[in-house]
Protein backbone atom coordinates (compact mmCIF):
# COMPACT_ATOMS: atom_id res chain seq x y z
CA UNK A 1 0.00 0.00 0.00
CA UNK A 2 2.65 2.30 0.76
CA UNK A 3 4.94 1.42 -2.11
CA UNK A 4 1.15 2.52 -4.45
CA UNK A 5 0.55 5.80 -2.51
CA UNK A 6 4.31 6.52 -3.06
CA UNK A 7 4.31 5.98 -6.83
CA UNK A 8 1.00 7.87 -7.12
CA UNK A 9 2.60 10.84 -5.43
CA UNK A 10 6.07 10.56 -7.95
CA UNK A 11 3.44 10.43 -11.01
CA UNK A 12 1.38 13.87 -9.70
CA UNK A 13 4.68 15.17 -9.22
CA UNK A 14 6.07 14.16 -12.28
CA UNK A 15 2.96 15.56 -14.11
CA UNK A 16 2.54 18.97 -12.31
CA UNK A 17 6.44 19.24 -12.94
CA UNK A 18 5.46 18.95 -16.74
CA UNK A 19 2.65 21.15 -17.35
CA UNK A 20 4.74 23.61 -15.55
CA UNK A 21 7.92 23.43 -17.50
CA UNK A 22 5.59 23.47 -20.59
CA UNK A 23 3.77 26.68 -19.75
CA UNK A 24 7.04 28.46 -19.11
CA UNK A 25 7.79 27.74 -22.31
CA UNK A 26 5.78 29.85 -24.04
CA UNK A 27 6.45 32.79 -21.76
CA UNK A 28 8.08 35.84 -22.48
CA UNK A 29 11.87 35.34 -22.62
CA UNK A 30 15.55 37.17 -23.20
CA UNK A 31 16.93 36.37 -26.72
CA UNK A 32 20.10 35.25 -25.33
CA UNK A 33 18.03 32.41 -23.74
CA UNK A 34 17.12 31.23 -26.95
CA UNK A 35 20.61 31.60 -27.95
CA UNK A 36 21.91 29.35 -25.05
CA UNK A 37 20.09 26.77 -26.45
CA UNK A 38 21.95 26.53 -29.62
CA UNK A 39 25.44 26.79 -30.15
CA UNK A 40 26.24 30.18 -29.86
CA UNK A 41 29.24 30.28 -32.45
CA UNK A 42 27.47 31.51 -35.27
CA UNK A 43 29.85 31.03 -38.54
CA UNK A 44 27.67 32.87 -41.09
CA UNK A 45 25.07 35.66 -41.34
CA UNK A 46 23.02 36.32 -43.90
CA UNK A 47 20.50 39.34 -44.78
CA UNK A 48 18.00 38.50 -47.97
CA UNK A 49 16.03 41.51 -49.65
CA UNK A 50 12.97 40.04 -51.47
CA UNK A 51 13.02 40.25 -55.21
CA UNK A 52 10.49 42.90 -56.65
CA UNK A 53 8.93 42.68 -59.90
CA UNK A 54 10.55 39.63 -60.68
CA UNK A 55 14.25 40.95 -60.12
CA UNK A 56 16.65 38.09 -58.65
CA UNK A 57 16.73 38.75 -54.32
CA UNK A 58 19.88 40.45 -53.07
CA UNK A 59 21.97 38.68 -50.76
CA UNK A 60 24.70 39.61 -48.25
CA UNK A 61 27.10 37.23 -47.00
CA UNK A 62 28.91 38.37 -43.32
CA UNK A 63 31.51 36.05 -41.99
CA UNK A 64 33.40 37.97 -39.72
CA UNK A 65 33.08 36.67 -35.63
CA UNK A 66 33.10 40.55 -34.60
CA UNK A 67 30.78 41.63 -36.91
CA UNK A 68 28.16 38.58 -36.39
CA UNK A 69 28.77 39.44 -32.66
CA UNK A 70 27.97 42.68 -32.63
CA UNK A 71 24.57 41.86 -34.42
CA UNK A 72 24.23 39.51 -31.80
CA UNK A 73 24.97 41.95 -29.10
CA UNK A 74 21.91 44.16 -30.91
CA UNK A 75 19.43 41.34 -30.95
CA UNK A 76 20.20 40.20 -27.44
CA UNK A 77 18.37 43.00 -25.98
CA UNK A 78 14.90 41.83 -27.37
CA UNK A 79 12.34 39.71 -25.78
CA UNK A 80 11.13 36.57 -27.66
CA UNK A 81 8.09 34.25 -26.96
CA UNK A 82 7.46 30.69 -28.58
CA UNK A 83 4.70 30.45 -30.35
CA UNK A 84 1.82 27.57 -30.07
CA UNK A 85 1.38 25.55 -33.07
CA UNK A 86 -1.71 27.08 -33.65
CA UNK A 87 -0.37 30.65 -33.79
CA UNK A 88 1.57 29.65 -36.34
CA UNK A 89 0.63 30.97 -40.22
CA UNK A 90 2.89 28.47 -42.64
CA UNK A 91 1.05 29.48 -45.25
CA UNK A 92 2.23 32.81 -45.74
CA UNK A 93 3.73 33.87 -49.42
CA UNK A 94 5.02 37.09 -48.50
CA UNK A 95 9.00 37.55 -49.56
CA UNK A 96 10.30 39.01 -46.54
CA UNK A 97 13.54 40.86 -45.39
CA UNK A 98 15.46 37.79 -43.64
CA UNK A 99 18.61 37.66 -41.45
CA UNK A 100 19.71 33.81 -41.11
CA UNK A 101 22.43 32.75 -38.96
CA UNK A 102 24.02 29.64 -39.40
CA UNK A 103 26.58 27.52 -37.17
CA UNK A 104 29.60 25.07 -38.03
CA UNK A 105 26.95 22.29 -37.31
CA UNK A 106 24.43 23.34 -39.52
CA UNK A 107 21.91 25.13 -37.22
CA UNK A 108 20.14 27.76 -38.60
CA UNK A 109 18.09 31.04 -36.73
CA UNK A 110 16.02 32.88 -39.28
CA UNK A 111 14.85 36.27 -38.43
CA UNK A 112 11.92 37.11 -40.79
CA UNK A 113 12.24 41.00 -39.67
CA UNK A 114 8.93 42.59 -41.91
CA UNK A 115 6.98 39.99 -39.07
CA UNK A 116 9.14 40.11 -35.86
CA UNK A 117 9.61 36.23 -36.43
CA UNK A 118 12.07 33.91 -35.13
CA UNK A 119 12.51 30.47 -36.94
CA UNK A 120 14.39 28.02 -35.21
CA UNK A 121 16.18 25.03 -37.43
CA UNK A 122 12.75 25.27 -39.13
CA UNK A 123 10.55 23.85 -35.99
CA UNK A 124 10.41 26.36 -33.38
CA UNK A 125 8.64 29.33 -33.90
CA UNK A 126 9.70 32.72 -31.96
CA UNK A 127 7.54 35.92 -31.95
CA UNK A 128 9.85 39.55 -30.66
CA UNK A 129 7.57 40.68 -28.14
CA UNK A 130 9.10 43.94 -27.84
CA UNK A 131 9.73 44.76 -31.79
CA UNK A 132 9.70 45.82 -34.31
CA UNK A 133 13.26 45.44 -34.84
CA UNK A 134 15.35 48.74 -34.97
CA UNK A 135 15.36 48.71 -39.14
CA UNK A 136 17.81 51.47 -39.33
CA UNK A 137 20.42 50.05 -37.65
CA UNK A 138 20.62 47.08 -39.59
CA UNK A 139 20.45 48.71 -42.93
CA UNK A 140 23.53 50.89 -41.56
CA UNK A 141 24.54 47.46 -40.31
CA UNK A 142 24.32 45.61 -43.60
CA UNK A 143 25.10 48.45 -45.79
CA UNK A 144 28.32 50.12 -44.13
Amino acid sequence: MKMRAFLLIAILIGGCYTMIRSFNDYNEKQFTDLLNTMNPSFTTALFTKPSTSGNTSETWHVDEHSEINSLLDFLQDYHIRKLKPEEINTNDETRHFTIQLQDEDGNTLSILVNENLIIQNSLLYFEIVDGPLDTEWLVHFFYY
